[in-house]
């Protein structure tokens, strides 16, 4: 009797690939009131922003903006400047196999960025990282039936893929007054930076609403000498809906960036009254939904009778679904003072930026190498002149749980604080947050395909089989083409086999 069978297609996700592109981007803007005097860059920062990316042939678009920033000296005031530019970024990150139906994935980061002053203008270099990642949605073709064979021996399991269902992101604008002391004598916002925290995700009526929180620190310029800047942090919290099809709600997971920041100080009304520091942010909030697509596959099949059934099965790399990457580790490092620089006394304020250069799994846990990228202001003990000290602290953690090398993974400081050892060394302490997600996947053999041909002649007599590692009762059955009962017959009805264990089999 010939075969027949039924055949069931789902959708699987792919990794098309990921690829990663370093670039240079430059911008400049005039320093008022520019003279003679000496102008010192005494720290600067940089984010970048990624506007849009289309995914083309073999290749991705990726547009965005970069904001500079620079605090610096004039001459022989203790007070502190600043200067902010941008500039756009356009750049193309060849991947192979990508086409403009690919799912794509795209993060940018400022590793560095330079300030140098000449001629009355403040030159920023930024050193930005571009990832990409792409997949796809790939249609596979699984055996739901197998009919025609009267003794046909079968093995189905029921197959589930994970894939991503829609992808929705919304603007939530953040604003926050915040009053400073009057003891602070706040004067100008000079230099701001901020990181999004998620808070809860859950369904809401028309979507999906993210909570969660803006981490901002901003370098406040005073008029106390004791102290001409200071660091203040404010935590904004936001809340913002993503509109999603109600059936689609159930399996989400949100991420949130901070595209721009932007701060300002305002006086009090009188002398009794401190300055209001005014904080506005734009989050991006992007809402990921998952689907998917289940099917009772055929995974391998033989027959005991006179028609032998040859069974063609293809590997697949199924996604069951994405594990999501929220580790906090604790970081301390010692910061060496140039030769010949003033002493340390009181620092003023300082901003890490720490960087992934690599990182390997093993035994449930994973290894995350990088570098910390740190600047602090500090004044020299018994003055009242900033300083600057600046340079790069290697870092190399244990996270738990084992990420894949296609794991998306982002790296921020939190809580971030810096104290004078001695006079020629600064303690550097924070929190390397690792956020991030990846997909598990599930590797299995399912049956493409079944042929049939005359079943050679079997042997008659009593066989001594002893199991070998990963041997079951089907792969038995299937060797001497006996039915799986009769294997299970004499093991005591399982299908589990004992090593060094013989089972009699009857041929």
């Amino acid at each position: 009797m010939e075969a027949n069978v039924v055949k069931q297609t789902i959708e699987v996700e792919k990794v098309i690939g990921q690829a990663s592109l370093q670039a240079l981007a430059s911008a400049e803007t005039a320093v008022p009131g520019a003279g003679r005097e000496v102008i010192e860059v005494l720290m600067e920062e940089a984010s970048f922003s990624i506007d849009a990316a289309e995914a083309q042939t073999d290749r991705v678009v990726v547009d965005g903006t970069v904001y500079c920033q620079a605090v610096y000296s004039q001459g022989e005031s203790a007070a502190a400047r600043a200067v902010a530019a941008q500039t756009g970024v356009s750049e193309v990150v060849d991947l192979p196999g990508v086409t403009a139906r690919s799912i794509i994935r795209v993060q940018g980061v400022v590793e560095s960025v330079e300030a140098e002053y000449e001629n009355g203008r403040m030159r920023f270099t930024c050193a930005i990282t571009i990832q990409v990642q792409a997949l796809e949605l790939e249609t596979v073709d699984l055996i739901s039936q197998l009919s025609g064979v009267d003794d046909a021996q079968v093995q189905f399991a029921e197959l589930c893929s994970s894939k991503l269902a829609a992808e929705s992101e919304a603007q939530a604008q953040v604003r926050q007054e915040v009053a400073l002391p009057p003891a602070l004598d706040a004067r100008v916002a000079l230099m701001d930076w901020g990181q999004a925290r998620l808070g809860q995700v859950s369904p809401d009526l028309g979507g999906v609403k993210v909570t969660g929180d803006v981490q901002a620190e901003v370098l406040i310029g005073t008029g106390v000498s004791a102290r001409p800047v200071a660091l203040v942090k404010v935590v904004m919290p936001f809340e913002q809906l993503v509109e999603l099809p109600e059936w689609l709600t159930a399996n989400v997971a949100a991420d949130a960036q901070v595209k721009h920041l932007t701060t300002s100080v305002s006086p009090g009304s009188d002398e009794e009254e401190g300055a209001v520091l005014t904080l506005e942010a734009q989050v991006a909030v992007t809402v990921r939904a998952d689907a998917q697509d289940c099917a009772t596959a055929l995974m391998d099949a033989y027959a005991t009778g006179d028609t032998q059934i040859i069974c063609h099965r293809q590997p697949l790399a199924l996604a069951t679904g994405s594990q999501a990457i929220d580790v906090q580790e604790a970081f301390r490092g010692t910061l060496l003072l140039p030769d010949g620089a003033p002493g340390a006394g009181t620092v003023l304020g300082v901003r890490v930026r720490p960087v992934i250069s690599q990182w390997s799994a093993a035994g449930g846990a994973t290894q995350v190498e990088g570098a910390l990228d740190v600047k602090a202001l500090y004044l020299t003990g018994g003055s009242e002149q900033i300083r600057a000290a600046r340079g790069e602290l290697p870092f190399c953690v244990t996270c738990q749980g084992e990420w894949p090398q296609e794991a998306w993974v982002r790296v921020a400081a939190a809580g971030v604080e810096a104290a004078a050892l001695m006079s020629d060394r600064l303690e550097v302490r924070c929190a390397l947050v690792f956020t991030g997600c990846y997909r598990l996947l599930s590797r299995v053999d399912a049956a493409q395909s079944i042929q049939q041909e005359p079943a050679p002649a079997r042997p008659a007599g009593l066989v001594i089989h002893w199991p070998a590692p990963g041997e079951s009762a089907w792969s038995v059955g299937k060797r001497y083409q006996l039915p799986l009962s009769r294997i299970t017959a004499v093991n005591g009805g399982k299908e589990d086999l004992e090593v060094g264990q013989p089972i009699i089999v009857m041929l």
